[in-house]
């Protein structure tokens, strides 16, 4: 069993700043989440000010949600500033599988960047891997689970960084050590945002602990708290629920409820 209680004891104890670039569909969940875990959240994106506030930073979440040429230029400000100072890069290439933009710039960032985490759907880290669209939107692709860990295994000796590749089961791989989590509920896919929380939650857990079993914690915090939040209710009842249960939530109920693989 994963010992989650010094890394879930770091991250409620201290409180990092974590620099997130995401869509504004997201932001004000993600900021609250954040907050809920008790770290300080900043959404800047102004390109003059960006590489301060990363460099004052403990973890960076560059997520292509919404591009635009500002935020693009924002975007690079912010990567070019967490290489200089050693700030750890999450990144989320949101729509990789769908646009050939959001593909090249993906495999632009992960080239030239020292990327810590790559994380995106099924669908979006095989057309990183593969280098070639997959889809005509964002949604995750029915690929094969046995192919995907391959893929995140593989990607991972190839940038050398730790990949999470998000589905039915959560697939997290630094190449060498492989852990397929179980946990979750089917209405997470239909609520806009949760890909953007999971990015934060796994840039503040990473800033705490750079190892699978923080990114683990992360995945753990949505999913066990999708899971206690769902009813037989609305959507809008299971939102504000999945928010109550993350701040709620502790590494006890994690450890208890908590199902995966070690592969």
């Amino acid at each position: 069993m994963i010992d989650f209680n010094t890394s879930f004891k770091k991250m409620k104890e201290s409180t990092h700043m974590i620099h997130a670039i995401v869509s504004p569909l997201a932001s004000n969940d993600l900021a609250n989440v954040l907050l809920s875990l008790n770290q300080a959240p900043i959404l800047a994106e102004y390109y003059r000010e960006v590489y301060e506030v990363t460099q004052n930073s403990h973890a960076l979440l560059i997520n292509l949600g919404t591009l635009n040429q500002s935020k693009l230029m924002g975007i690079k400000e912010a990567l070019i500033s967490a290489k200089a100072n050693d700030i750890p890069i999450i990144l989320d290439p949101v729509g990789a599988s769908a646009t050939k933009v959001r593909l090249e710039t993906s495999l632009y960032y992960l080239k030239k960047y020292p990327i810590k985490v790559l994380k995106g759907n099924y669908s979006e880290i095989y057309s990183i891997y593969y280098q070639k669209l997959s889809t005509n939107g964002v949604d995750a692709k029915n690929i094969d689970k046995d192919q995907m860990i391959k893929i995140c295994r593989d990607l991972s000796t190839m940038y050398n960084t730790i990949v999470v590749a998000s589905g039915k089961e959560d697939i997290i791989s630094d190449g060498k050590e492989t852990l397929l989590l179980k946990n979750g509920s089917p209405l997470l896919p239909k609520v806009t945002g949760t890909g953007c929380i999971l990015g934060g939650i796994i840039a503040a857990s990473y800033s705490f602990e750079k190892n699978l079993n923080a990114i683990a914690l992360a995945i753990s915090i949505l999913n066990i708290g999708a899971e206690l939040a769902q009813k037989d209710k609305g959507m809008a009842t299971f939102k504000i629920s999945l928010l109550d249960q993350i701040s709620l939530i502790d590494s006890k109920t994690i450890e208890e409820r908590i199902v995966y693989e070690k592969l």
